[in-house]
């Protein structure tokens, strides 16, 4: 039952996050391969597991940079997994591309059937981190590769946020609360390399990395539309979202463009299944 839900409430986003959210990430996301590079062969047939998958940002790139790589994407939402393959066949590479429902702490994947596993921004979403970093182990040939990319705990204001808050107060709009995503990111490094080494991982090396992203005052708005606030959007009638937009944006032009430079710290892991 938890995973059936778990499954409807991405497809019910998965075009949002699609169109509003992954592109913010995708660059970072991308990023990750080049940890592996060296350890993924790129001579020989080889097979990644892709645990997140999500619309595919991170299988197609993986897919591109080693053309004798297969890769298996596992998702718990369906709508994504089929935005994946989607992806796949336009860019010509959907014969490698398999995909399959299911979640990080559960995968349904035989013991030691990759040569490799990777994970963008996924290990904090999950209900059991420890369970998931376990699994990707498990599915691990001995001597295979696991690297991920998560958030790293972090306060930081974001002046565009409370710019969006001033603007609901001055046209007296009461916002919606956000249900806890239930977020367990890493508070650093090194908690996260001692995580992997509890599951059995050696040659673990953890370190900060960073996101970066310009917004503009409209793109900035489109994600809170979209996205971070679509709810309290979607409480309103046209009429009030019109003037919300409007007050927003207004807000928005009167800041730098620096203040629209969102900076958020990250965690990238690689760490190997002993032989």
């Amino acid at each position: 039952m938890e995973a059936a839900t778990t499954e409807a409430a991405y497809d019910r986003f998965a075009a949002d996050y699609r169109d509003w959210w992954a592109p913010v990430i995708a660059p970072s996301a991308v990023s990750l391969l080049d940890r592996l590079d060296g350890q993924v062969p790129a001579d020989r047939p080889t097979t990644l597991a892709d645990i997140g998958t999500g619309t595919g940002t991170l299988a197609l790139a993986a897919l591109r940079r080693w053309p004798r790589a297969r890769v298996i994407g596992v998702d718990p939402a369906r709508r994504l997994l089929e935005m994946a393959e989607a992806g796949a066949r336009e860019a010509g590479i959907g014969d490698r591309l398999t995909t399959r429902v299911g979640e990080a702490g559960e995968l349904p994947l035989p013991e030691g059937s990759v040569d490799a596993a990777m994970a963008s921004f996924v290990l904090q979403l999950t209900p059991n981190r420890a369970a998931a970093v376990r699994e990707a182990f498990r599915v691990l040939r001995p001597g295979g590769v696991f690297a991920h990319l998560t958030w790293r705990a972090d306060e930081d204001p974001f002046e565009p946020d409370f710019v969006f808050e001033d603007a609901l107060d001055a046209l007296r709009i009461d916002p919606l609360d956000r249900p806890d995503r239930g977020d367990r990111a890493y508070t650093t490094p090194e908690s996260a390399a001692a995580e992997l080494r509890r599951a059995g991982f050696r040659s673990v090396r953890a370190r900060t990395a960073w996101l970066e992203h310009r917004f503009t005052p409209q793109s900035y708005l489109d994600l809170l539309e979209h996205w971070t606030e679509d709810d309290t959007f979607g409480s309103l009638d046209e009429p009030m979202r019109r003037r919300l937009r409007a007050e927003v944006l207004r807000r928005l032009g009167r800041l730098p463009p620096a203040d629209l430079e969102w900076r958020r710290p990250l965690i990238s892991v690689v760490a190997v299944r002993p032989a």
